[in-house]
């Protein structure tokens, strides 16, 4: 038997979780997150997008690739095409080609969250691409593979949608 208590409601749901096994009670926390996607970016000289942006929490700026939270009740491949425009200037009609369903889905904090991040491949003319929403992310750049790696390696880049992202994508062109 699972029981389930709502203990915080906002931006993200927090329960207690209690379960029975073999008459013992095991408890948990369970994180309820909206889940999000995310985009690997790819413009016509083959380079992946990253967006610096200012994460207040660990306090410090970092390079990801472009994302959104489901929040706006439409569609995860809605959510990251709205992310486009928003975090790198990309309108809709400059996406070349864009997967109809996501390369990969999963869970983005498994032990303790159910909420899942769905990763989709673009493609984009590139352009001046500037941020519209200046509140979240401050510019967007294009990378070579060897850089993104480089960033990696220096533990510049180590947002985990991006390394998935990335690794994905390195695997993908082989």
């Amino acid at each position: 038997m699972v029981e389930e208590k709502l203990i915080y409601d906002g931006y993200v749901k927090i329960y207690d979780v209690r379960k029975e096994k073999d008459g013992k009670v095991i408890e948990y926390t369970k994180v309820h997150l909206r889940g999000s996607s995310c985009g690997i970016v790819i413009n016509e000289e083959g380079k992946m997008a990253l967006v610096t942006q200012y994460r207040p929490i660990i306090g410090m700026e970092t390079l990801e690739v472009p994302a959104g939270t489901l929040d706006k009740g439409i569609s995860p491949k809605e959510i990251i095409i709205e992310e486009l425009e928003e975090e790198c200037g990309i309108a809709k009609e400059d996406i070349i080609s864009i997967t109809d369903k996501p390369v990969l889905t999963y869970k983005i904090i498994e032990n303790m969250s159910d909420g899942e991040m769905h990763i989709f491949l673009i493609k984009v003319k590139t352009r001046n691409n500037k941020p519209k929403e200046e509140d979240d992310v401050d510019e967007v750049n294009f990378y070579t593979l060897e850089e993104i790696e480089s960033l990696i390696n220096k533990r510049i880049v180590t947002d985990p949608k991006t390394l998935i992202s990335y690794f994905l994508y390195k695997d993908m062109i082989k």
